[in-house]
């Protein structure tokens, strides 16, 4: 008696695709025209049977500290900018430049002991949009000036290539809470930043309040370009480039699952 074995999503989808070819090869043309939809039913019918991927809050909302309320940001009211400047000797050739990052996602467990609170959010760098004539407007000073649609067009390709973000390898920013320290206003945030396929330490404070089940956040920060392992845009050996050091500001608004 021959053994039963059995057999894992790949061997029954070669299984049935072997099946379904043998039986429309023994056949002639007008079998094998009858039978093509069937052997594609059942194709599809494997296929429909596979796992679903998981909502995106599932995916971003991973296991809190115990004890912890777990908030889930509201991306259509969460957002991000970044303020980049010209710098070298040609900088009245160059442009200062506003990234707006909308759509922040992720979650932020709550801790009755602020220091055991954590957070993981991202940031979809293809949803980033470059000098937007009213974010420019708004930031003011020597961002006022709008910039014409060729060029914003040209500096996002740009920060979205292989030699910044590379998007289409790395199309999110990962930030990870890895400490929670209290301060005299707010809290002082420890965070793993994973950009591109590197890691970066950052130390951002945040300005928080909490009106029932809704959290509001916000900060405002610079880091270093070079130590999130992106190197800043560079012309004409350098008498034209983008400054390394990039003001970054948020605002989040989470509510309580």
């Amino acid at each position: 008696m021959r053994k039963s074995r059995l057999q894992g999503p790949h061997q029954q989808t070669q299984c049935l695709k072997r099946t379904s070819g043998n039986l429309i090869a023994r056949r002639g043309p007008a079998a094998r025209q009858a039978m093509a939809p069937l052997a594609l039913a059942l194709v599809l019918l494997l296929a429909a049977c596979r796992e679903r991927p998981l909502p995106p809050e599932k995916i971003l909302a991973p296991p809190g500290p115990a004890g912890a309320t777990l908030f889930t940001l509201d991306p259509a009211a969460s957002k991000a900018w970044f303020y980049l400047r010209a710098d070298g000797a040609l900088t009245r050739l160059g442009h200062n430049h506003v990234i707006s990052a909308p759509g922040v996602r992720g979650s932020i467990w709550l801790h009755p002991t602020l220091e055991r609170s954590s957070c993981d959010l991202q940031l979809s760098v293809n949803e980033f949009v470059v000098d937007d004539p009213d974010e420019r407007a708004a930031t003011g000073g020597e961002f006022a000036p709008p910039l014409d649609a060729e060029a914003r067009e040209g500096t996002r390709a740009h920060m979205l290539g292989d030699s910044q973000l590379a998007a289409a390898r790395f199309p999110l920013v990962a930030l990870h809470c890895r400490q929670v320290s209290a301060a005299a206003v707010g809290v002082v945030l420890d965070l793993t930043v994973r950009l591109r396929d590197r890691d970066a330490q950052l130390t951002v404070p945040v300005s928080w309040q909490r009106s029932g089940a809704t959290l509001r956040a916000s900060g405002e920060f610079s880091f270093s370009q070079a130590a999130v392992g992106v190197q800043p845009y560079s012309a004409l050996f350098g008498a034209l480039r983008v400054a390394d050091e990039i003001r970054a500001r948020f605002e989040l608004v989470a509510v309580q699952r």
